[in-house]
């Protein structure tokens, strides 16, 4: 058992909504300096810069002898009108999950002018692609449909911060309803958890992290949210056993 410092919920210039300095190596040194050990990137509805931010703590792991931890990650609106983190153990099925959700999801342009850019980018930062469509734009995907996708891929499916008043499941649907299997929720920074079992007695046995939901380099988490799980820290702990642990975590 070990605990370990993170934010697995924030949002790279392939966001629309994020801003464009939020580079994959940005990210990863923002997270470096801020004593983060694993972080994931969570773009709306693609994982497409979730490779170059790996190969960015690699190098510097490379350098520096320690780096954060990567998670290849997604937001996810479903059908409900809701949010879910994916959390994947590689990019390959963060990428088949990635090509599965556009296949169910409206093709609408993009304005940059009114949502903002939306940047494909590689480990140097550079730009290599901008995204034609909106990527900030709902699914025909039901919750139920979702989180079987998602385990099927050995991911781990979190409903995103679900104190919020937009875009959360207790928001949408009133409570977490038992249709859901996962018993893993985030909840956003400013939650007061107490308050918020209050409010919600039946969620108090549920299981929590704790999110920047990081749009800017200012906003990512520091020191970071401590998360326990029951495995140990090493140098070659990987995505895979991570988001492992997690999914266990998921189902108690």
């Amino acid at each position: 058992m070990a605990l370990f410092l993170c934010d697995l919920h924030m949002h790279s210039a392939l966001s629309p909504c994020a801003e464009n300095d939020m580079t994959p190596g940005n990210m990863v040194s923002m997270a470096f300096l801020n004593g983060l050990e694993v972080i994931a990137i969570t773009d709306h509805c693609s994982s497409k810069n979730c490779a170059a931010a790996i190969e960015c703590s690699k190098q510097l792991k490379a350098e520096q002898g320690r780096a954060p931890l990567v998670i290849p990650g997604m937001e996810i609106e479903v059908a409900e009108g809701f949010h879910v983190l994916g959390l994947f153990s590689s990019c390959e099925r963060a990428l088949e999950f990635d090509d599965f959700l556009t296949s169910r999801r409206p093709k609408i342009k993009n304005r940059v002018e009114i949502f903002g850019n939306q940047y494909v980018m590689n480990d140097d930062d550079e730009v290599v692609e901008e995204i034609e469509n909106l990527l900030s734009t709902g699914s025909d995907v039901s919750m139920i449909e979702l989180y079987e996708k998602l385990d099927s891929l050995g991911a781990a499916a979190i409903p995103a911060h679900i104190d919020k008043d937009s875009y959360s499941m207790v928001a949408s649907l009133g409570t977490v309803p038992p249709e859901w299997k996962g018993r893993l929720l985030e909840v956003s920074k400013r939650c007061n958890l107490p308050e918020f079992w209050d409010a919600h007695p039946e969620l108090a046995s549920h299981h929590y992290i704790v999110d920047s939901d990081a749009h800017q380099l200012v906003d990512i988490a520091d020191p970071g949210y401590s998360l326990k799980l029951p495995i140990e820290k090493n140098p070659d702990l990987d995505a895979a056993t991570f988001v492992n642990a997690l999914r266990d975590l998921m189902r108690k």
